[in-house]
């Protein structure tokens, strides 16, 4: 064999080599996708069954009052309570399924596959605390329960955020009203204070200056504040109609004393 038909059987065997390595690589990216996209199906499920566990809760009837505050919290219903503690240790798990592939670059590499989920679980997670503590979580907060190894953006933050707002226009319009009360029907107090967040919270992305190269002028972005928008135009025209109705009933009247009376 001739010292150039030796050069030329080694350059073949080293470009075969170099591009076996680029298939295992391939195949190594692909394999982790695949296992971000499943978790990420199964994160988005458990958070919405989360949520839905949430809404089915009828707030007058968890109402607690608090020791150290002269405010109200909930408990949580046994059943439910077992419920969403079921679903986190599901999502823990899904989580630690894509640990790894999620660490350093790929942790922006898959991001784009993660973030679904992780709006969702966000979302779960405001909407829970605030009917709890009555009170948004920071950026920082959700990153800690959510584990500093994985990529908390402020996209998602803010994204997630704009979609708990939608729940709570949902929970304030399904506890609308506080039978409970010797005035006869009232606005209920959840329902006043979620109104109050939601007017903050437009006003407050009414004043963004968003840069055009940030993500947060997406389509998505746009899509979700006019969503905010509807939000509170939905509670306040529930509570104003509650208030001008309530006002009109006669002074000690209580559901069901007249069902007859035309309102």
């Amino acid at each position: 064999m001739s010292v150039s038909d030796s050069i030329a059987i080694t350059g073949r065997e080293s470009v075969t080599t170099l591009f076996s390595s680029f298939g295992l690589a391939l195949d190594a990216h692909h394999d982790a996708r695949d296992r971000v996209i499943k978790a990420s199906r199964d994160i988005t499920a458990a958070s919405k069954k989360i949520i839905f566990a949430l809404q089915r809760m009828k707030y007058a009837d968890t109402e607690v009052q608090r020791g150290d505050l002269n405010t109200k919290q909930i408990k949580l219903p046994p059943k439910i309570e077992s419920d969403i503690a079921g679903l986190g240790r599901k999502i823990k798990d899904a989580f630690g399924s894509v640990k790894d592939d999620l660490q350093g670059a790929g942790a922006w590499r898959y991001q784009r596959q993660i973030s679904g989920a992780m709006q969702e679980y966000i979302e779960a997670l405001l909407f829970r605390e605030y009917l709890m503590e009555r009170r948004i979580l920071s950026h920082e907060e959700v990153q800690t329960l959510i584990g500093d190894e994985f990529l908390v953006t402020y996209t998602d933050y803010i994204l997630g955020l704009f979609d708990t707002t939608g729940e709570l226009m949902r929970f304030a319009i399904t506890n609308l009203s506080d039978l409970t009360s010797s005035r006869g029907v009232q606005v209920s107090p959840i329902a006043n204070q979620i109104c109050q967040l939601l007017r903050t919270l437009r006003t407050g992305f009414s004043g963004m200056r968003v840069n055009s190269s940030s993500h947060l002028s997406s389509t998505e972005f746009a899509r979700k504040l006019n969503t905010l928008h509807s939000s509170v135009d939905k509670v306040e025209r529930a509570v104003y109609s509650l208030v001008v109705r309530g006002s009109e009933l006669p002074e000690g009247w209580a559901p069901g004393d007249d069902d007859n009376d035309q309102i």
